[in-house]
């Protein structure tokens, strides 16, 4: 079976290393390279080599495309719990934009990419190299809400740290599937549910306890759920509509607004995951290796 050749864009929160490792442990995939947003290099570099990976690690930007860095850190403390970081001697010379228009290339149509935070790495690739729209086959990002958000009403954290970057995306004509927070909602697990998954992966349980959400005593993977409906896509309900990302209200800023009925008369424009399967998320979590 040919893999698909693929290139994860990632700002390493909590969950994204299982996700990654979950898309690292697939034979369906040839991971070209990880590429990423913000100052987590050293933390993915040491991801890369625990997982024995032969890709190179690009890191990329650091704020948004035109607007201050966002401030507030809905996740908490992210820092991995690990030995002290390494000292990185050299850093992957090529930036993410040169990598992905490169790998896309070499692809020949066939490049796939999963994003798992803000995608300014993937607005600046498309403003540097237009003509990648053509040469990539498809993006799953992970970023917005179709309904509620998480940290502004109707926002989600990676379309609102930088709602420049996922307009450019959206208006570009890839093909995207947009996975938005809404979609993975129901992959909430429950104490009870986390102790069976503990009973038939131990493994797991550390990582477990590092994604609880202390507040709500629930268990939330948001990462995980949605790399679960890339990497199932068969599986879960996905329709097309015209979705537009909102970059000038201050009340609403990076809604994306699904216009599931039809309103504004456009064209279909995204792919959009309208719900996950919460079981294919909890088996993929019984059966995982770390």
């Amino acid at each position: 079976m040919n893999k698909i050749p693929l290139i994860i864009d990632t700002d390493f929160t909590k969950d994204d290393v299982l996700a990654i490792k979950m898309l690292a442990d697939s034979d369906k995939y040839d991971i070209k390279a990880i590429t990423c947003y913000g100052e987590w290099f050293v933390e993915t570099v040491q991801l890369r080599n625990s997982m024995g990976l032969d890709c190179p690690v690009c890191w990329g930007a650091m704020k948004p495309l035109f607007r201050p860095e966002l401030s507030e850190n809905i996740y908490g403390n992210t820092e991995p719990d690990t030995a002290e970081k390494v000292r990185i001697e050299e850093k992957d010379e090529q930036y993410p934009w040169d990598t992905i228009y490169n790998q896309a290339a070499e692809a020949d149509g066939q490049l796939e990419i999963v994003t798992l935070g803000p995608v300014t790495n993937i607005a600046l690739t498309i403003l540097r190299y237009p003509q990648i729209k053509q040469k990539i086959k498809k993006i799953f990002c992970f970023a917005g809400t179709g309904y509620a958000g998480n940290v502004a009403p109707y926002s989600e954290y990676n379309a609102y740290a930088d709602p420049d970057a996922l307009n450019i995306l959206f208006e570009s004509g890839i093909d995207v599937i947009m996975c938005g927070l809404d979609a993975v909602d129901e992959c909430v697990l429950t104490s009870e549910e986390a102790e069976e998954i503990r009973k038939e992966n131990p493994q797991i349980e550390s990582f477990l306890e590092y994604i609880l959400c202390e507040k709500e005593k629930k268990v939330s993977a948001s990462s995980v759920a949605a790399v679960c409906c890339y990497m199932n896509q068969e599986q879960v309900p996905i329709k097309e509509f015209y979705v537009a990302v909102e970059t000038k209200s201050r009340m609403t800023m990076g809604q994306t607004v699904v216009d599931r009925l039809g309103k504004y008369k456009k064209a279909p424009n995204i792919k959009v995951v309208v719900a996950s399967n919460k079981k294919l998320f909890t088996e993929s979590l019984k059966n995982i290796t770390i």
